[in-house]
């Protein structure tokens, strides 16, 4: 019994250790992030043009995520809070045109919606051209939001597209017999012998109860949410594409296109790599000289890159995006594709 109580006070001392040092380096971090103003670094160009290309670069699920630790320690989301932080920092160096380079497969509607409405109420204040630019993949809510730009552009090979939303699952254990926890994963056996109450007031309060299957009223129900939110979607392509409805809803549907298939449905306005957008720039442009800041992404410095990789914090993290896309009504191009 001693030996157990010494070796669980080790363990124990350890873990707060650790877990204390993890803190502070998180609000070591947040400190110095908000106290640093200059946030970009010269990607190329002439820095004392004063012809400036602003880049920022997205990469992940779209989600809103306001716990800090969360995303101190998971480098795969687009907040569109922190896009919102890009775009007041972009202010101060008065770019003449701003570049977010994306590859995303969507995410929640809400935050991709609010990212949309970020941009296109940016772009309205300042009078900026915004530009989007994925060389892997930009689809669903990212194509949503995308559509807020006055051009969208990829390079070849890249994944254009899903114009459509996914509603939320509902898991139904018929019979349930047992339901195990343990080091190894979850375990739910089925076949009678296991019988589920649950208090709520309300109808359909327990929507989503995986332990009894939905009634058509709720099928209905949910249905009619996602068919509302898919009018707002083909709508906003529609309006932002000049794209008929028709045309979107029967012709392109949700499917996914490659660059060059993109371009003929005017889901993109060019096939081009990065370098070459910024070429088409400067060249549209007549600039003689000029320079592209990057936005420093802090989510992806290498004290983060270290930390993650060393708890292997994709792994777990994934699990609470991915409860979040899947109780969400979500526009999202499929749950595998984030690693659902």
């Amino acid at each position: 019994m001693a030996i157990f109580l010494r070796i669980f006070i080790k363990t124990l001392a350890i873990f707060a250790s650790f877990t204390f040092i993890l803190i502070l380096i998180t609000f070591s971090v947040n400190f110095f992030k908000n106290q640093d103003n200059n946030k970009f670094i010269l990607f190329e160009g002439d820095k004392n043009s004063k012809n400036t290309i602003a880049l920022v670069e997205l990469n992940g699920l779209i989600i809103e995520n306001s716990n800090q630790l969360s995303e101190f320690t998971n480098p795969i989301i687009i907040s569109p809070t922190d896009v919102q932080d890009y775009l007041n920092n972009i202010k101060n160096i008065s770019p003449s045109v701003i570049i977010f380079s994306i590859n995303t497969p969507g995410g929640t509607v809400s935050a991709s919606k609010n990212l949309y409405d970020i941009i296109k109420s940016y772009k309205k204040e300042n009078n900026v051209e915004i530009l989007f630019h994925t060389n892997q993949i930009l689809a669903s809510g990212g194509y949503w939001t995308s559509t807020s730009s006055d051009g969208i552009y990829a390079s070849y090979g890249s994944i254009i597209g899903s114009i459509g939303v996914k509603g939320p699952d509902w898991f139904f254990y018929d019979k349930p017999k047992s339901i195990s926890t343990g080091i190894f994963g979850n375990k739910i056996e089925t076949e009678d012998g296991i019988k589920i109450f649950s208090s709520s007031s309300g109808k359909s309060k327990d929507i989503f109860n995986p332990f009894r299957e939905p009634t058509n009223e709720e099928i209905n129900h949910l249905q009619d949410m996602v068919n509302d939110i898919y009018d707002d979607f083909i709508r906003i392509v529609s309006k932002e594409r000049k794209i008929e409805i028709d045309t979107i809803v029967n012709d392109i549907g949700a499917l996914i296109y490659n660059s060059k298939k993109a371009i003929n449905l005017n889901l993109i306005d060019e096939e081009l790599n990065l370098n070459e957008l910024i070429n088409k720039i400067v060249k549209d442009r007549n600039f003689e000289n000029y320079k592209v800041l990057k936005i420093i992404n802090q989510r992806n410095s290498l004290l983060r890159e270290i930390i993650t990789s060393s708890l292997n914090k994709s792994k777990l993290n994934i699990k609470f995006e991915c409860l979040v896309l899947r109780s969400s009504i979500s526009a999202i191009l499929s749950y595998q594709s984030a690693g659902c």
